[in-house]
């Protein structure tokens, strides 16, 4: 028997959440009844019958919506049919995406005798304020509650989220959700700045919506790179902070241009040399979820990537981390300003961006490809 050496991380999308936040776009469909829970659940598991290989599976994310209001019975079920179909490598990642009061304590033990290992809680705000103009349904205790509860159950990878830059947000309040975060000894926290998104309801009233200006939320980000490296954290990916050993796997092998399989409603692949993607409805992807696994997705229709795009993509996603990417003199050409200037360093013939970089990363990998 021949033992594939190859890795690939698997994406499992669960579009159900109890209510849409303010300011979310990803695809997900609150207040769904059981039915159409157990038809979905049905629909993932035959696609990944579907699925054929002899790849190890280096990382499987649960991620949302909020995959606990699926039903954790349902969630283990999917769970068990990935442990029987793939060969999961010894130190797979395995990671659920929940919320406060989205889970209970022994619904979380539960899930670690079957084998998570890694829970991402979804914080944004250690502020009850904050936390109600985003539209999140719990308060900070209840999130303190809920992350003693993940800790109690077994999980010592744990992973949240924090937003920055919120309407009306102030620098001191942002340094409380940090240390509130980082006193609870969270070994992963990722910080994102608030984006408005067309569709979502903060898109609606973005005029009146009191945010920061540009140069404020530049100095709550150089602020919370500042907090979180003085506290032992590792900027280790452009929205990123971890204590040593606890990066993200998964993300970290979409970084490296890894080989990844989404299931379920809306979820993305890349794989065989083409990104694609499974279709973004419901019931739908119910309907058209049989035994070929591409039959929910547009496989057939995407392009297999070229040598030039592969190149474009290692420099797009390899400067997302600290890790950062090759050079040659081309490269090291193309970089010299954005060095000078402290966005960017070259060490070993490594080219990575700095905290000064990341914050504009977007315009320094733009010039890079030209």
């Amino acid at each position: 028997m021949v033992i594939s050496l190859k890795t690939i991380s698997i994406y499992v999308h669960i579009p159900f959440c109890r209510k849409k936040c303010n300011y979310c776009s990803f695809y997900s469909l609150p207040d769904c009844d059981d039915g159409i829970k157990q038809q979905y659940t049905d629909a993932l598991i035959r696609q990944i019958k579907a699925f054929e290989t002899d790849s190890s599976i280096k990382s499987i994310y649960f991620g949302g919506g909020t995959p606990p209001v699926l039903g954790v019975k349902r969630l283990l079920a999917i769970f068990e049919e990935i442990k029987s179909s793939f060969s999961l490598a010894e130190d797979c990642e395995i990671t659920l995406e929940v919320n406060p009061r989205s889970v209970t304590l022994d619904e979380l033990i539960m899930l670690r005798e079957a084998g998570f290992n890694r829970i991402s809680m979804g914080m944004q705000s250690a502020d009850d304020n904050e936390l109600a103009v985003l539209g999140r349904t719990y308060t900070n205790a209840q999130y303190e509650y809920a992350m003693r509860s993940v800790s109690a159950a077994g999980f010592v990878n744990i992973s949240t989220d924090i937003i920055f830059a919120l309407p009306e947000q102030t620098k001191e309040g942002l340094v409380k959700t940090l240390i509130t975060a980082i006193n609870m000894n969270i070994p992963h926290i990722s910080v994102y700045s608030l984006s408005i998104e067309g569709g979502t309801p903060f898109y609606y009233k973005r005029d009146s919506l009191c945010l920061p200006d540009e140069d404020t939320e530049d100095e709550m980000y150089y602020l919370l790179c500042d907090i979180m490296q003085k506290h032992g954290y590792m900027h280790y990916e452009i929205s990123s902070f971890s204590r040593e050993g606890y990066e993200s796997r998964h993300n970290l092998h979409y970084w490296d241009c890894g080989e990844y399989i989404g299931f379920g409603a809306a979820a993305h692949s890349f794989y065989n040399g083409k990104r694609f993607s499974n279709i973004a409805d419901v019931g739908t992807y119910i309907a058209l979820a049989d035994e070929c696994f591409y039959s929910p997705t547009d496989f057939n229709t995407q392009p297999v990537l070229s040598d030039i795009e592969k190149a474009g993509e290692r420099i797009m996603l390899g400067l997302r981390t600290s890790k950062g990417i090759k050079t040659d003199d081309e490269l090291i050409r193309r970089s010299e300003k954005f060095i000078n200037n402290g966005y960017a360093v070259i060490r070993d013939g490594i080219l990575s961006l700095t905290d000064k970089g990341y914050r504009i990363s977007n315009s320094i990998i733009a010039e890079l490809l030209v």
